[in-house]
């Protein structure tokens, strides 16, 4: 069932949900890739919370890494020079939690898709947040969303359940349903298949998006899109209460793994 509401929601073939979106990286370099080479970016070999390492991710699944580019710039031709006959896969890793400014370059998904169909071969897109909402709309720069990387043609999307997706933490795969078919039939989807209680407070979750109502019913999409006329009527109302506090101007970042550097104005007291 939740498969057919994400399939409605992201607008993909097929879909499949894991414990989280490490889960959903390792079960697709493992069923797509494993014995066969992986073209990442240098700059995009990452580690995020908890230790989780793209190269040694990439080793456990049994997939050769092949970095190509620069820490800070990486252009088309240097995936196209490094494809050979044991490529499978071009990855693209969003870098969830930091960001790289100055003298950069990277390669837009679309570009990669692009290639990855002229080549025949697999694109994935790891894409942590897992953003369904354009953040900029709220002062923030843009996330990156899944529909971008639908529409690039993707064969898998992995993004979590939680951070910016707003429900309880999971890992979704989405894409092409020969990809993810692949996912499906390999034995650590046992292993890595969540419960009956993450399902439905994913699918709960996924409704708001459908019936367009997620701005105000999602805890993290309310937060985010709250008036700051809003936060300084709450603040002032709390001010009034407590002897000797005043409102004063703050910033607040968004966290979760997600907009490095950006905030959001709010009130304090």
């Amino acid at each position: 069932r939740i498969q057919d509401t994400l399939r409605e929601v992201l607008g993909v073939e097929a879909a499949v949900v894991v414990n989280n979106n490490a889960s959903a990286v390792l079960l697709a370099l493992t069923a797509l890739a494993k014995g066969k080479e992986v073209i990442v970016s240098r700059g995009q070999a990452v580690e995020i919370g908890g230790g989780f390492r793209i190269p040694d991710v990439m080793r456990r699944g049994g997939a050769r890494l092949v970095e190509v580019g620069t820490t800070n710039r990486t252009y088309l031709s240097d995936y196209e020079e490094a494809i050979g006959p044991r490529t499978a896969m071009l990855l693209r890793v969003h870098s969830s939690n930091f960001r790289v400014l100055g003298f950069t370059h990277e390669v837009a998904i679309g570009e990669l898709g692009k290639l990855a169909s002229e080549r025949g071969l697999l694109l994935a897109d790891d894409l942590g947040s897992g953003a369904l909402i354009d953040t900029s709309q709220f002062g923030l720069a843009r996330e990156p969303m899944v529909q971008d990387s639908v529409a690039a043609g993707a064969d898998v999307i992995c993004f979590s359940g939680d951070k910016l997706l707003g429900g309880p933490q999971a890992g979704i795969v989405a894409g092409r349903k020969a990809a993810i078919d692949r996912l499906k039939r390999d034995p650590l989807m046992r292993a890595m298949r969540t419960d009956k209680l993450t399902l439905a407070g994913l699918q709960a979750t996924l409704l708001e998006y459908l019936k367009g109502r997620a701005l105000e019913t999602l805890p993290v999409w309310r937060m985010i899109a709250m008036p700051v006329e809003e936060l300084q009527r709450r603040a002032g109302g709390w001010a009034a209460a407590l002897p000797g506090c005043d409102v004063v101007e703050g910033r607040s970042a968004i966290g979760g793994g997600s907009l490095p550097e950006e905030t959001l104005p709010l009130s304090l007291i």
